[in-house]
């Protein structure tokens, strides 16, 4: 009886050690981010990179850091058109997501994310905001620890005057999981 127990206690040590490395993965993404009924800029690129952690398999915690180029938009005027900087935009945010994270084969999820905005154009001031982001995401895991995942968010930037801008992005990443685990 002690034998067993004692088995038994080591197995479980081991198991839940396994259960406890997760997942944690890294890559590169790139998309599009098409702003929603806002005149002042026009659709354009984006590229980041991502880091997540799922400590099981269901529940996942990560960073990312993307930047975005807008395009320019012009505007009819009485003499003529007029064409702006559409500008840059650099954001760095946390992500929750819930939803099959990890493990080999595809991966359906929800995610949310809180974010610290700048945007920057020729001859105005910077911009500074908090934006947050949702959506679902989809990445299917390779054998080799190499997963593909394509995502779609909504993202809403309150400005303060009782107004925000919004935008949809998608996007298209290649991740490398380290530590797959027993998921």
């Amino acid at each position: 009886m002690k034998t067993k127990l004692a088995v038994g206690l080591i197995v479980l040590a081991l198991a839940s050690s396994a259960l406890a490395l997760g997942d944690i993965s890294i890559g590169p993404y790139y998309g599009m981010n098409i702003p929603i009924v806002n005149e002042e800029i026009k659709s354009g690129g984006m590229f980041g990179i991502q880091a997540k952690f799922a400590p099981i398999s269901f529940l996942a915690a990560g960073l990312h850091f993307q930047s975005r180029n807008y395009g320019d938009p012009s505007a009819e005027l009485f003499y003529g058109s007029d064409t702006k900087d559409g500008g840059k935009l650099q954001s760095f945010g946390m992500d929750a997501y819930l939803g099959k994270t990890s493990g080999i084969g595809p991966n359906f999820y929800l995610m949310a994310s809180i974010g610290s905005y700048k945007w920057t154009r020729d001859n105005m001031e910077d911009i500074s905001k908090t934006a947050y982001a949702f959506g679902p995401g989809v990445e299917i895991v390779l054998p080799i620890n190499l997963g593909i995942e394509g995502r779609g968010m909504f993202e809403v930037v309150p400005t303060g005057d009782k107004g925000s801008w919004k935008s949809f992005m998608w996007f298209i990443g290649l991740n490398y999981h380290i530590g797959l685990g027993a998921m």
